[in-house]
């Protein structure tokens, strides 16, 4: 099975969850499935920008990016984040390769401010829009994880800061996945009494968004859900990072946390 694993909030920052996460990942690589893994890093970045005395601004779950913060997310997200992990699985024993979106062109995108009905005043953040096949190909088929940090190219040839849950979409449906995991640190997509959400389509996520249920880095999150099931990928989950081998559960067929996301009305 190739498939598209995205590690996202407070998982990346807990080293027990971290690592249970990685070892799963590792064990069905070797076991002949292809795995890309996309990773965020926005609290390293939160942290790092602190430090540095910057604030940050979001607009509908997007971070405002100026010249000064990209350039920070490029050092924390490429660098610190990405390398962190490609260490970590190289201690399990699996050969991976970190990668941003300009390596090989791997991933391009646009200004997100150049597409209609997008929010202005965002600064360098872009939306992908094409993923290189050929390179994806050739790395999973040399037995490589390639983990991918949120940063892609433009056509201009400037660096912007992605939505790792796009980036995470947009590698799934380039690379022809048939599945697509957002591990998060919470338990799947909530109803506005709380209760998580076996599964849930298009027309209610809509009608969410409307009523204000979903907000903040959901919106994004099942926007990009959405995107990647009208683009050809079979199955998309939101499962908790945190669940005891959530993975391993993934793939046997016994998984029952989580919401799946289908595209259906």
């Amino acid at each position: 099975m190739r498939i598209t694993i995205k590690l996202g909030g407070s998982i990346l920052e807990d080293t027990g969850i971290r690592t249970h996460l990685l070892e799963q990942i590792s064990r069905m690589a070797s076991q002949g499935h292809e795995i890309l893994l996309v990773h965020g890093g926005g609290k390293s970045l939160n942290r790092r920008l602190s430090q540095m005395q910057m604030t940050s601004q979001f607009i509908e779950g997007l971070r405002v990016t100026d010249a000064e913060t990209l350039q920070v997310a490029v050092m924390v997200l490429a660098g610190e984040v990405n390398k962190r992990i490609v260490a970590e699985m190289s201690r399990l024993g699996t050969r991976a390769l970190g990668i941003c979106g300009a390596d090989a062109g791997a991933v391009r995108c646009v200004r997100l401010e150049d597409l209609p009905g997008n929010p202005q005043g965002i600064g360098f953040v872009g939306k992908p829009t094409a993923v290189n096949l050929e390179f994806f190909e050739m790395v999973l088929h040399s037995g490589t994880v390639p983990v991918i940090s949120s940063i892609a190219m433009g056509a201009d040839s400037q660096l912007y800061n992605v939505n790792a849950d796009q980036m995470a979409s947009a590698c799934a449906a380039g690379a022809r996945c048939h599945s697509l995991i957002y591990l998060t640190d919470v338990p799947g997509v909530r109803d506005g009494d709380g209760a998580v959400l076996k599964d849930i389509g298009k027309a209610e996520i809509l009608s969410m968004r409307l009523q204000g249920i979903l907000s903040g880095g959901m919106l994004p999150k099942t926007s990009s859900c959405l995107e990647a099931l009208e683009a050809g990928v079979s199955s998309v989950h939101i499962l908790p990072g945190a669940g005891r081998d959530i993975l391993t559960k993934f793939f046997d067929g016994s998984l029952s946390e989580g919401t799946k996301i289908h595209g259906n009305s």
